[in-house]
């Protein structure tokens, strides 16, 4: 049997990142018992890792992959990291560990069945470099419909030393199908203090800016590395000056404020985890919290002086109808409506922040 070509078009080696298991910053649990199902003899087939994006779920998949194929593996099933498997696999050259991922051919990018079908060709052959074939399917909710039905023949019946790692939000958009037929790892959101550490001492960050950052993030320090201080900082100005124009001005003023901020989505999101931040910082205040227990530290005088101007029942309202807006935004409603009957619940709750 011919062995298969080592480039295949629609799949992608592996980007570099961290590598082992002793680089994972809190996942502990899922490490754990990946550990403990390898010394067992007993690694499922199939894994779905549900989690927030940037908490570590394809750092994982890649050090599981390289834990399976090292060649001489540390006494805690770790890679040792020198050996010209792991070599390969940090260089993301390695043979054996594909990554599946949308196209960018459409408005939606999606995995597709012609990937999926590539895939399931390429496991006909044993791994090329005689150890563990591990693919990562990233993320797998934008599976196409037809791509997510070809995957459940190879989950139904897995081929020899292959491991199939699906990475997700969440199982809500998967196939029940594709569910049933992987053992779910969940990761959690990294916590706050840990998160803050990492962005103090790989960007060298002040506490401030790291705390900022680090609840703008939601627990994942993928996305607060990327994350600028200083542009995230203007836009919190912008945030609070249209909540002050908003409690000011007319309906008029709120069907452009909203018809300019439907447009822009990443804009729309952080109008409203800011602004979300900013209420709860107020309330923090408003029960006697101390500052460090803020995201806004940074912002600490103006939290103080706009605790003199409201009170706990406006900010609750206006945190409620931002949480609401969230909500019909996740639903897919039509965002420049939403914003409209947003904005004007804003102005309802008067002239005050």
């Amino acid at each position: 049997m011919a062995t298969p070509k080592k480039e295949q078009p629609n799949i992608a080696a592996a980007t570099p990142g961290p590598l082992f298991f002793r680089d994972i910053l809190g996942q502990e649990r899922v490490l754990g018992h990946l550990r403990a199902a390898r010394r067992a003899e007993r690694l499922a087939h199939a894994y779905l890792f549900l989690g927030p994006e940037g908490v570590g779920k394809e750092s994982v998949a890649r050090a599981l992959a390289a834990a399976l194929n090292c060649t001489q593996p540390l006494p805690d099933w770790d890679a040792c990291g020198a050996c010209p498997s792991c070599r390969r696999m940090a260089a993301g050259t390695h043979a054996d560990f594909v990554k599946i991922f949308p196209t960018s051919e459409s408005r939606q990018p999606q995995i597709k069945i012609e990937q999926i079908r590539e895939f399931r060709r390429l496991t006909a052959y044993p791994p090329m470099e005689g150890g563990w074939r591990v693919a990562l399917i990233k993320p797998a909710e934008d599976m196409h419909p037809a791509a997510a039905n070809a995957l459940l023949k190879t989950l139904e019946e897995p081929p020899a030393r292959h491991l199939l790692i699906l990475a997700a939000a969440s199982e809500t958009e998967l196939f029940p199908t594709i569910v049933s037929r992987c053992q779910k790892m969940p990761f959690t959101p990294l916590p706050s203090a840990l998160v803050v550490r990492e962005l103090e001492a790989r960007r060298g960050l002040s506490r401030a800016d790291a705390v900022f950052l680090t609840a703008l993030s939601g627990g994942s320090l993928g996305r607060a590395l990327t994350l600028d201080p200083q542009e995230m900082a203007q836009q919190r100005r912008q945030v609070l000056e249209d909540l002050e124009k908003l409690g000011q001005g007319s309906p008029g003023a709120a069907v452009a404020w909203a018809k300019a901020l439907a447009k822009n989505n990443q804009a729309l999101d952080n109008f409203i985890l800011l602004a979300q931040m900013w209420y709860r910082d107020l309330l923090l205040l408003n029960c006697g919290a101390a500052g460090r227990f803020l995201a806004h530290q940074d912002c600490l005088a103006d939290l103080e002086q706009q605790q003199k101007r409201g009170g706990p029942e406006i900010w609750f309202a206006r945190f409620g109808d931002l949480a609401a807006a969230h909500r019909q935004l996740q639903a897919n409603l039509n965002p420049e409506l939403t914003l409209d009957i947003l904005g004007f619940r804003l102005q309802r709750q008067g002239t005050r922040l």
